[in-house]
């Protein structure tokens, strides 16, 4: 076996004793079927948490003010809680539910996506603790046609 092989191999079995083996990802599709469907984001709420009452605060939102190209508008959700489920939603289309990210223990709620806008909207993230209680922010994007402002 020459160097090259044995350090590729040695960078193999380090790697995987590194990935924790409990990753698992659940699908909200199919668990949550009507979340999908749903067009209000208050419907989407009470279907995935079941409930729509949300104290704000604790969770930090980031997205623009304003959005020229409303296909590709940034969004970053952040929070120090100890949340178990977080959810984006929007206002602008038809389908309220943005994303649903499942937490593991002590994982780190740092996450950004790009979502896609219609038309002018409020962007909503709602965090979920292990004893159930709901933190959410929200924003209002305006999104233009052409970038003319509006």
């Amino acid at each position: 076996m020459n160097r090259r092989n044995f350090l590729g191999l040695g960078l193999g079995v380090v790697a995987t004793t590194i990935i924790p083996a409990n990753l698992s990802a659940a699908n909200f599709r199919t668990s949550h079927p009507k979340l999908w469907n749903a067009t209000k984001v208050d419907n989407a709420m009470q279907e995935l948490f079941g409930s729509t009452s949300a104290t704000e605060g604790k969770i930090k939102l980031k997205a623009p003010d304003i959005a020229e190209n409303g296909a590709v508008i940034p969004v970053t959700v952040s929070t120090k809680l100890k949340a178990t489920k977080v959810a984006i939603f929007q206002d602008a289309n038809p389908e309220s539910t943005v994303a649903v990210f499942s937490v593991p223990k002590d994982g780190i709620i740092d996450y950004s996506i790009r979502i896609r806008l219609a038309k002018t909207g409020t962007v909503t993230a709602v965090a979920q603790t292990a004893d159930g209680k709901l933190y959410k922010a929200s924003k209002l994007t305006k999104v233009t046609i052409g970038g003319c402002g509006g």
